[in-house]
Formats: structure tokens, sequence, C-alpha cells
């Protein structure tokens, strides 16, 4: 039998370095790799620090990729050959995922202020870190122009589904209100209904829809998402926030394109339910 042995680079760091773009400490370079590669999409020049370079010299050893690095910085090199360098000197990956990841970084870099911080807005948003992205949201709806309604509506959407994720259907229920009366679109309608009737009482509810009958057919489309997430799991959180997610997923889009966050969180939730409910009936 043989086995394939991973031969470290440099040694492991006594003091790690934290990325604070992805809330992670770093204890060696080949976790430094892994980080490039797996987060390739949201790498920025944030990622080029001088204190980075030091690090991988005084902690990890290694001089002469430091030296390197160094250069770099001073001529104002690329994030991507930035990148490229450190993954080229570790050598862990083949060289395929090597050109595939300065790719996607050189790519970033073409990106416009908004974009960026939106894709961070919505890395967070998936790692649940639902109070951080909604900072980056108001932060990005505050410096989008007021005249591009389209953007705007997508970002009030998703601070919807920040406050959704935190089972605060009020807040929730204000931005996709937000984002119906900023694009228009139905879709922003529909979850700010869903949002009232996941925090309201159903009294306070129904007395709503009867003082908006505007909001009579939409509010009969809501009870039938209602109808197909409840069961064993009526009354639950976990209830109230797949009524929400299948919402989103017949109705929503991601801030800055077609591809949203939530639609990880609804298959990781549907499995957990699954697994609740068969050890429920052992």
């Amino acid at each position: 039998m043989s086995s394939k042995v991973i031969l470290g680079t440099g040694r492991r760091a006594a003091y790690p370095y934290y990325v604070e773009r992805f809330y992670v400490n770093l204890y060696s370079v080949e976790e430094l790799c892994f980080l490039l590669v797996d987060k390739a999409a949201l790498l920025d020049a944030e990622i080029m620090q001088r204190e980075l370079v030091q690090w991988l010299e005084a902690q990890c050893g290694l001089s002469e990729l430091a030296h390197t690095l160094e250069a770099l910085l001073n001529r104002k090199g690329s994030v991507a050959a930035f990148a490229g360098a450190i993954l080229a000197y570790v050598n862990i990956y083949p060289a395929e995922t090597i050109r595939r990841t300065e790719e996607i970084v050189r790519g970033n870099e073409g990106l416009n202020p908004y974009e960026r911080l939106g894709a961070r807005a919505d890395y967070l948003f998936g790692e649940k870190r639902y109070l951080a992205a909604l900072q980056q949201y108001r932060s990005l709806a505050l410096s989008i122009p007021e005249t591009d309604k389209l953007l705007l509506g997508r970002i009030y959407h998703n601070m919807g589904a920040a406050y959704a994720g935190m089972f605060l259907y009020e807040q929730a229920a204000d931005c996709f209100l937000k984002a119906y009366e900023t694009d228009g679109k139905r879709e922003g309608l529909l979850l700010y209904l869903a949002a009232l009737r996941m925090g309201r009482q159903e009294k306070s509810y129904i007395d709503y829809i009867a003082e908006h009958p505007e909001y009579h057919e939409l509010s009969l489309q809501v009870e039938r998402l209602i109808r197909r997430a409840e069961g064993s799991f009526e009354g639950s959180d976990e209830n109230r926030m797949l009524v929400t997610y299948q919402v989103m997923k017949e109705e929503g889009a991601g801030a800055l394109g077609a591809s949203a966050p939530y639609y990880e969180e609804i298959g990781e939730l549907a499995a957990g339910l699954r697994e609740k409910y068969r050890r429920s009936m052992k």
C-alpha cells in the first residue's frame, strides 16, 4: 500500500496572520495558498499587504518568497501576479489550477467599486455573517446613484434576505418593500408580504391584508407557500426560514447577478429539516 506525503514549505507560524477580509487566521503558507485558490473570486489589492510579506519571512522562514513579493509591491504589481507568485513558489496545486486562479483574480481587477463591494457582501451572506453583510449592503446602497434603480432594488432585496436570516422579519419586510418601491418588481412585494406573514401574529397579518385589498391575490400565493412548509415543523424557526427561502427561490435573485446566495441556504436547511424529521420518527 502506498500513500502520498505532502511536504510543507517553510515552517508553521508560531503567531498567525489574520486575514480580516475572510475572518481567518493563517498558520502556514499552505493555508494561504488554499485561501487564494478558494476565495479567488473575492481577492483584491487588500491581500497585498507588507505585513503579510513580513509574516511569511519572519514566521514561516520564507525569505526568498518574501523578497519576490516585496519586489512586486515596490513596482506596484497586480493582485494576480502576487497570488500567482505565492502559488507557483509553494507548488502544491497543478499548473492549471494556478493559471485559472490568476485568470479569476485578473478578471476581478476589472470590477468597478460597486461590484467589488457587492461581491464582498454576497460572500458574507453566504457565510451566514448576516450582520456584516448588512453593513456592506448599506455602504453599497449609499454609494450607488439613485438613478440606478435596478441595482438599488437588488441591494434592498438582499438586505431583506439578510434580516430574514436573523429572523428579523419586520426589518426584512421594510427592505423588501423598499426594493419594490425602488425597482417596481413584483417579487419585492411578494417577499414583503411573506416577511410580514412570518413576523406578525396571524390576526395582525389578516387585519393588514383586509386593510389592503390590493394585496389579496399575492397574499393567497404566500399562503400556498406556507402550506407547503407546514406539517411536523409548524411554528418552528426552521419552518419560518424554509418558507422565506422558498419564496426567495421562486422569486429572488442575487444582488449583482442571477446567482443568489440563497440557493445553498435552501439545500442546507432542507437537509437539516429532513434529518430532524427522520430522528423524530424513530
